[in-house]
């Protein structure tokens, strides 16, 4: 190729969003509500003098007021409505050479006397006898003073001219504006919808093409088909006409959408390691650190929505894909894990768009999303006290699954047997250090009362019955559960009990008799005893009753812990008391008497 042919060849190229520009109603992509309407009006001869089209940008407004325009000028029509693009009039107006098609960028045509050359150019007639369209890009941007210049133009023009204003923010204008036109919104465009576009635009380019690759360009496209077109055209030029999702990830700065996932699994194992790799893999693929947060956020939020809409299918325009990552996710985190590190990671995001230091900001944020006790805030230390929680709960299920006779037999279903003479190493409670010790526990000739083997079997009237061993590896468990449901002050009580007997359903628990207090507290608060009984029923699947006596192994101290020392002999009673007599109560001398004091005159006092 020559050096003229290859210029004339750069000059001809034309931007994909610019080549594939629709130039019919028909082929504008996403926006059938305002398609069909325009349609019929024009067909109908029902025309408004004045129209205002909003929506986000690349959604299609000003090439759908061009072809409005040609609509209006089509000297053949081969169907009413819809212009030939063929005759003198629809090639001009889609070379933008047209005399009856007016273009102005309100940004920078937003002066009074922009609107004047306006008002002198609506009275002129149009050039091939059709209709004059005058179409105000950007709309919003006319000042107050100009947009009530334009008022009385617009709200009564002559009969060949017609108004359309596109605008992405229709909250600017004035309401006396909107109020004399017509709006139409132009929505976001799906994106399978957009991923249909794309391809077609592909097969015609031919560009090799990824189903994923696309389906990520059209998502951040946010709805906009100019986006996506652009960005198609980038991904291709970057691959030599190969469009794959690295591709797209390099032309975006973006992570895989597996760096997603493994943060998700990090939160859940709460692996710190594993997100400062992921910052150190973003940055060493030259990744956008900002997007990435943004990026986790969004994915986040479809985790949410996930945990409590069963049909986010229906209300998301995500791909199914997408959707089971989602679900994935939502099985493994909570719903306090993914809304406390979204709040996390929007932190983060301002702090990096106020220029900070990019790296280290995403490892704290990650850091204190996968370590809640880096992190002082409401919702970490929730996270916190829900972790223990699950902890706890899953010590009292793993206890309630144990089988009760270690694993031999089922425990519901084994036979009582008799005693067993063999000597059992068996936990105590906790004594009031937190310490755990082990005691022999061995039959006793002296005991009347049997001491009752590990495991539980049926009592005499079939239910099941439970052992002291039994009790004794439950009651940890126990004790946090009474603490959860009577407070601290009855569970300091139970503290200085311990399991210690078991007749049938009946379990003994013993205290110590030197502590007559708690004993007789625990026996006068039958509350106690039945939330324990309760949750042995839970835990063990047995009935008991519960009852506090005494420990026989245990007695009273004598007075000054000297155990040769005799007994205190018993108070008197109150009424037995002689008073003194009152003459003898001077308590200067009692001061005097006990404190070895000395009575001063106040020098001070005398007048």
């Amino acid at each position: 190729m020559s050096e003229v042919a290859a210029t004339l060849a750069l000059v001809e190229y034309q931007a994909l969003y610019r080549k594939y520009r629709p130039q019919s109603f028909d082929q504008v992509v996403g926006q059938d509500h305002v398609s069909t309407t325009l349609m019929r009006e024009v067909a109908e001869g029902r025309v408004a003098h004045a129209y205002l089209f909003a929506g986000p940008r690349g959604t299609g407004k000003t090439t759908s007021a061009r072809i409005l325009a040609k609509a209006l000028n089509c000297q053949q029509q081969p169907e009413p409505g819809r212009p030939c693009n063929e005759c003198g009039s629809c090639l001009a107006i889609t070379t933008g050479t047209s005399f009856d098609v007016t273009e102005l960028d309100a940004a920078s045509h937003n002066s009074v006397d922009d609107i004047r050359d306006i008002r002198v150019s609506v009275t002129t007639v149009a050039a091939q006898g059709g209709k004059r369209v005058f179409i105000l890009d950007e709309a919003h941007m006319l000042s107050k003073s100009a947009g009530n210049a334009l008022l009385k133009t617009l709200e009564e023009p002559p009969d060949h001219v017609h108004f359309v204003l596109a605008t992405t923010e229709p909250y600017k204008l004035l309401d006396t504006i909107r109020s004399r036109s017509q709006r139409f919104d132009f929505h976001p465009v799906g994106v399978e919808q957009l991923v249909q576009h794309l391809q077609s635009i592909s097969a015609r380019e031919g560009f090799t093409v990824d189903g994923e690759a696309l389906t990520l360009v059209a998502r951040h496209a946010k709805g906009s088909v100019r986006d996506s077109l652009s960005l198609l055209e980038q991904v291709a030029a970057l691959g030599d006409g190969v469009v794959a999702p690295g591709g797209v990830n390099r032309a975006l700065g973006l992570a895989d959408r597996d760096m997603y996932l493994q943060l998700a699994e990090a939160i859940g194992d709460q692996d710190a390691r594993s997100v400062l790799e992921i910052v150190a893999r973003l940055v060493a693929e030259g990744a956008d650190l900002r997007r990435f947060v943004a990026e986790a956020i969004g994915f986040l939020r479809g985790v949410f929505l996930v945990q409590f809409a069963p049909n986010v299918d229906e209300i998301l325009d995500e791909t199914p894909e997408t959707i089971a990552d989602w679900s994935a996710v939502a099985e493994r985190l909570s719903p306090s894990d993914v809304t406390r590190t979204i709040d996390l990671l929007s932190e983060g995001l301002v702090r990096l768009r106020e220029g900070r230091e990019e790296r280290l900001m995403t490892e704290m944020t990650l850091l204190k999303a996968v370590r809640p006790e880096l992190a002082a805030d409401t919702a970490s230390v929730a996270a916190r006290v829900e972790k223990l929680e699950q902890r706890i709960n899953r010590v009292a299920r793993d206890l309630k699954e144990l089988p009760l006779d270690g694993g031999l037999t089922p425990a519901a279903t084994k036979p009582a047997g008799p005693r067993s003479d063999v000597a059992v190493s068996t936990p105590v409670a906790p004594t009031e250090h937190g310490a755990q010790s082990e005691v022999e526990a061995a039959p006793s000739a002296a005991d009347d009362t049997p001491t009752v083997a590990a495991g539980a079997g049926a009592g005499t009237d079939g239910d099941v019955v439970a052992s002291l061993g039994d009790i004794e590896r439950a009651w940890p468990a126990l004790m946090a559960q009474v603490r959860d449901e009577l407070g601290l002050r009855r569970e300091a009580l139970l503290r200085e009990a311990r399991p210690g007997r078991v007749e049938g359903p009946l379990v003994l628990f013993y205290v110590a008799q030197h502590l007559g207090f708690h004993l007789q507290q625990l026996r006068e608060d039958t509350r106690v005893g039945s939330v324990i009984a309760e949750h042995a029923k839970d835990l063990l699947g047995a009935t008991i009753d519960v009852e506090f006596v005494a420990d026989p192994g245990t007695a009273a101290p004598a007075p000054d812990d000297d155990p040769s020392a005799s007994p205190a002999a018993p108070l008197p009673d109150k009424n037995d008391l002689e008073v003194a007599d009152a003459a003898n109560d001077d308590v200067v001398a009692l001061v005097e008497d006990i404190l070895g004091g000395e009575l001063i005159e106040d020098a001070s006092s005398e007048t």
